[in-house]
């Protein structure tokens, strides 16, 4: 992955086929300025406010951020964090987080809440028997955390208090395949609506992150998967 900042800044994970142990920052000549080899398994970056980078770790997170990386360990050996999205309305990241190192596949029912500022890993549990997937994950436009439950709801996150603080519902209840690749619920994100696919139905829902209503609905001709669109320009 390579991520490139607004000064020109280019952070670049390290690995090869064989490994993934951290990474390095080049400045905007590629001049190395900065190394960790202190993220096991890197996999995954979002950008929080001021152009915070993150990358997930399989014991924590790694941050960079003022030109040095800094790392930020869970409070588990193995607590893995992956997939995750910001928001330049936040210096709060939210990501995945998963505990289980021996799972063909991990269903988690926690999510993690990195705060880039406190260098600091939150995590929170999900509502009793919840879980949701890697295409689960959005921001909502004043930096609101949202999540895609099992339980067919749109969960809002407050990741300052670090706590859900509604549960939305908009697609029926859903299991995640044990393929990654296969369809479940995904989300897009757009100013005041969030979009979200609904693969059982072929449907895709707009959901007003103001009201918290589903506003529409459309059915394909086909089975949606992946979901993107292009973002406003303000």
């Amino acid at each position: 992955m390579a991520v490139e900042l607004g000064d020109g800044t280019l952070v670049v994970t390290l690995g090869t086929e064989e490994s993934r142990p951290g990474a390095i920052a080049l400045d905007k000549d590629g001049k190395e300025i900065a190394r960790s080899e202190e993220c096991t398994g890197v996999h995954g970056e979002a950008v929080a406010q001021g152009d915070v980078v993150r990358l997930g770790c399989k014991d924590g997170v790694l941050v960079f951020k003022n030109g040095a990386f800094v790392k930020v360990k869970s409070e588990r050996a193995y607590g893995a964090v992956a997939t995750q999205v910001g928001s330049g309305a936040s210096p709060v990241l939210l990501g995945d987080y998963k505990i289980d190192s021996d799972a063909e596949r991990e269903f988690p029912e926690q999510f993690a809440l990195i705060d880039t500022a406190a260098n600091s890993l939150k995590v929170v549990p999900m509502p009793e028997g919840v879980s949701y997937s890697f295409r689960s994950l959005g921001r909502g436009p004043r930096g609101e955390g949202l999540i895609v439950g099992t339980d067919g709801k749109m969960h809002v996150v407050d990741p300052a208090a670090g706590e859900i603080t509604n549960a939305w519902p908009v697609v029926a209840a859903w299991k995640e395949p044990m393929n990654w690749q296969e369809p479940r619920p995904a989300l897009f994100v757009r100013d005041d609506a969030a979009y979200i696919t609904e693969p059982a139905t072929k449907q895709v829902h707009r959901l007003d992150l103001a009201t918290g209503k589903v506003v529409g609905s459309v059915e394909l001709p086909a089975i949606p998967n992946e979901i993107r669109g292009t973002l406003s320009a303000h």
